[in-house]
């Protein structure tokens, strides 16, 4: 039995409203008790974690790992790495890549990837339309059968309003989240800040909300 006391931290578990200093020991690799100043056996691995926050893993839900096509900014194994060192146990990767994730083959390619290279959880997106172009839809069965989360055009908001509208259907289907990148091309246009008095007075090209606002409506009739 291998056992590792996590000590002095602060523990931080809002399921079971706990926030205090205390101490946490696992027995192979699972917690086997939480409470100040803990006793432990003879040839328990101490670790030091004061001024340290001992948390459940976080997950983010949006990350770029640009693998496939685009390693010159990031890949998997650095992304994943970089999660880890943050304290991020799981990873939702975006589409966007190079080729996007708009069929099975190229989520399978990512899973095999991510299962070599990752210390943390990777879960995959789909798109919404083929190639993020926003005119056709991907085939979102198949892409829920390899093993995507949810499905988005992430960089990209699909303008076509019965586009959207069989895209939420068929997502709805499967079960499968959607996440959009909410942005109307003909309000936002090429804004560089938030629309409003520091805009004006900068004399940049603002991006009023509403360019925003009227998408998250339109999804939520949709």
């Amino acid at each position: 039995m291998s056992l590792v006391l996590l000590q002095g931290g602060r523990v931080v578990d809002p399921t079971n409203n706990r926030d205090e200093i205390a101490d946490v020991l696992l027995s192979d690799g699972k917690i086997q008790s939480i409470a100040p100043d803990l006793m432990t056996p003879d040839g328990t691995e101490v670790i030091d974690c004061q001024g340290q926050v001992v948390c459940p893993g976080l997950i983010d839900l949006h990350v770029h790992f640009r693998e496939p096509g685009q390693t010159a900014k990031e890949d998997i194994a650095t992304g994943a790495a970089a999660a880890a060192t943050g304290g991020f146990t799981t990873v939702v990767c975006m589409p966007n890549t190079t080729p996007t994730i708009d069929n099975p083959a190229t989520v399978k390619l990512i899973q095999e990837r991510a299962a070599a290279a990752a210390p943390v959880n990777v879960y995959v997106t789909g798109t919404i339309t083929l190639g993020i172009a926003g005119e056709e839809l991907s085939p979102i069965g198949s892409l829920k059968d390899a093993g995507v989360v949810a499905i988005t055009d992430d960089g990209k908001c699909v303008q076509n309003n019965e586009l959207m509208r069989r895209a939420l259907e068929y997502a709805g289907m499967f079960d499968l989240p959607v996440m959009d990148h909410c942005q109307d091309y003909s309000i936002v246009t090429d804004g560089v800040m938030h629309e409003g008095y520091w805009s004006t007075n900068l004399g940049l090209k603002g991006w009023p909300a509403a360019g925003e606002d009227l998408i998250v409506a339109r999804n939520i009739e949709l």
